[in-house]
């Protein structure tokens, strides 16, 4: 071994040496960065109580737990389904609303309607709103096969190329 040999596989040994202290001394300052970064979040969170903590549970978590298992028990296609007749009821509500109105039926109407005119009133109200309803479905379920015949038609397409 000569001594240019010796030197180099020293200077080997003190850049090894040299590394695994720095990657110590790194991992020591990582770690105490850590811990006081922790014991400020801890000190924040005690004399803030305003904030919540980061434990807590957010609303918004609440909601996507809920869905998620309000999806899990009642499977994708009822839940759909139960969505889209929830949107139509609300829309039919409104619809009630405004018609109810419009026809002298809401508590607001001057003169309120009595009598004949009234059951004619209701009458109209019920078909309307009936027709509203199929109306309503008749555009979801045209909505929903034109998306089945685009799906279809997408993966015709893919399936080509």
């Amino acid at each position: 071994m000569t001594i240019k040999d010796t030197e180099n596989k020293i200077g080997q040994l003190f850049s090894n040496t040299l590394n695994i202290t720095k990657k110590e001394n790194a991992s020591d300052l990582i770690s105490s960065f850590a811990e006081e970064f922790h014991k400020q979040l801890a000190s924040i969170s005690n004399t803030n109580p305003n904030k919540p903590a980061a434990t807590e549970t957010s609303e918004s978590d609440t909601m996507v737990e809920e869905f998620k298992n309000t999806l899990g028990t009642k499977g994708a296609l009822t839940f759909f389904q139960d969505y889209n007749n929830e949107k139509i009821e609300k829309m039919i509500e409104e619809k009630k609303a405004e018609l109810m109105d419009k026809l002298g039926l809401g508590e607001s109407a001057q003169p309120p309607l009595t009598g004949n005119a009234r059951t004619e009133a209701l009458a109209t109200l019920d078909q309307m709103l009936s027709d509203f309803r199929k109306q309503l479905m008749d555009k979801l379920n045209a909505e929903n096969k034109l998306d089945q015949q685009n799906s279809t038609l997408s993966t015709f397409l893919q399936k080509m190329s």
